[in-house]
């Protein structure tokens, strides 16, 4: 899972935008295959076509022809050009490139080299991108800076790499609590109907104005590493960043809940009780899920893989309904992650390296279930368990991404699908 695949799911929730991938043929299809089998829905990539001429001499001449091609078949709003191994390798300098001969159009350049990180960090890479490279347009820049006085009370939402249902579910919780905002990113473009007419360009709540008035914005809200550099980019403007832990479980959405009331200044609530029927009702819901499982998870034993910040709120969830986290294992390297566990319970191992020495480390410590993306299934087969699949990618369970984990009714559903495995 490279940065390639995290700047591609940056760029599809946004609003007739084409990924266009700067490398061979091969790179382009490896991230339409993740993409569409975990969402089952068609995608539009384009590519530069990299040969061996182009990786000897550049292939500034190759974007050139994409771009041309894309203007006039697609006639799109914005052109996100995601850089590969081979591109970066070369010492290509698209950023350059992209701001000498398109500097007057919504192109933008996205450093994304496949041999270093994860598609979390791409993803993170892509958001700093697209925001910066839409608001550093010579004749969109001046105009904002003049305009620091006419803010509004919305509040910016970077997703981060989540399924449509979740996005959902944050929308939900905003609408419940009366808070405006203002999505830079929505992942609902690869969760549509199928229906006539059919659309050149997936729907979604993402265009480039909201990129746009993203300055105007009272906050911008960001879970984690996933987005956390397009929100600290846009405090040059006067947008506060205000980065929390993902809302899984009940303690980080009573949390998040918190931190959002605090933002948009309404009353101060220090007491979740007082927030609506509707989001009480769900956290009733989920704390009854908790009570009613009591007596089948207690004490299970469970390991946990996926993306960091993904992880720390599942170990969150699992403290809180009395499961035995023994390891963890990030697909991404951070800073921060083995520091966050220890605090969390210092009886956890965290597993440095990958899903091979996450199983070799599983197989003295008789695990109940594992939790993790699809290939966490590898692991679970070969220890004859079963394991919960979370995030992204889940290419084999039908559905699985109009489903959420994020909030009171994540936290419902996990618990639930915990307790049947």
């Amino acid at each position: 899972m490279n940065q390639l695949i995290g700047g591609v799911f940056a760029l599809i929730g946004i609003y007739k935008c084409v990924p266009l991938v700067h490398g061979s043929q091969g790179c382009a299809n490896y991230v339409k295959h993740i993409i569409v089998e975990h969402f089952k829905e068609p995608i539009d990539i384009a590519t530069t076509g990299f040969h061996e001429s182009s990786a000897i001499y550049g292939g500034v001449e190759n974007i050139i022809k994409a771009i041309e091609n894309i203007e006039i078949s697609k006639n799109p709003e914005l052109i996100g050009i995601c850089t590969t191994g081979l591109s970066e390798i070369i010492g290509e300098n698209i950023k350059s490139d992209v701001k000498s001969n398109y500097n007057n159009k919504n192109i933008i350049a996205i450093n994304t080299p496949s041999y270093n990180g994860s598609h979390i960090d791409g993803y993170n890479n892509a958001m700093y991108s697209i925001i910066s490279g839409i608001l550093e347009k010579e004749n969109e820049i001046e105009i904002k800076k003049e305009n620091k006085n006419n803010k509004n009370n919305k509040i910016n939402l970077i997703h981060g790499v989540v399924n449509p249902g979740d996005v959902r579910e944050l929308q939900y919780i905003f609408d419940n609590l009366g808070i405006e905002y203002n999505l830079l990113n929505d992942i609902k473009s690869m969760d549509r109907p199928l229906r006539l007419p059919k659309e050149e360009y997936p729907k979604c709540d993402t265009t480039i104005d909201n990129i746009k008035n993203s300055i105007y914005s009272k906050a911008t809200v960001s879970f984690g590493m996933e987005g956390v550099d397009g929100a600290s980019y846009l405090e040059k403007y006067g947008v506060i960043s205000c980065n929390l832990k993902y809302p899984i479980g009940i303690e980080n959405t009573d949390n998040f809940i918190i931190n959002l009331l605090k933002i948009a200044g309404k009353n101060d609530i220090s007491d979740i009780s007082n927030i609506s029927e509707k989001l009480l009702d769900d956290r009733g819901y989920a704390l009854d899920a908790m009570a009613n499982t009591n007596d089948k998870l207690k004490n299970k034993k469970v390991a946990i893989y996926g993306a960091p910040d993904q992880v720390i709120g599942f170990v969150d969830l699992a403290n809180e309904i009395g499961l035995n986290v023994v390891a963890v294992l990030s697909n991404t390297k951070t800073n921060y992650f083995a520091k966050t566990m220890q605090k969390l319970n210092q009886n956890i191992e965290v597993i440095s390296g990958d899903l091979y020495d996450f199983e070799k480390s599983l197989k003295d410590k008789n695990v109940d279930f594992i939790i993790g993306d699809y290939r966490s299934k590898y692991v679970a087969n070969s220890l004859n368990i079963p394991s919960l699949k979370v995030g992204f990618p889940v290419i084999d369970v039908y559905g699985h991404p109009k489903k959420t984990m994020l909030g009171y009714n994540g936290a419902l559903n996990l618990i639930n699908e915990m307790a049947n495995l």
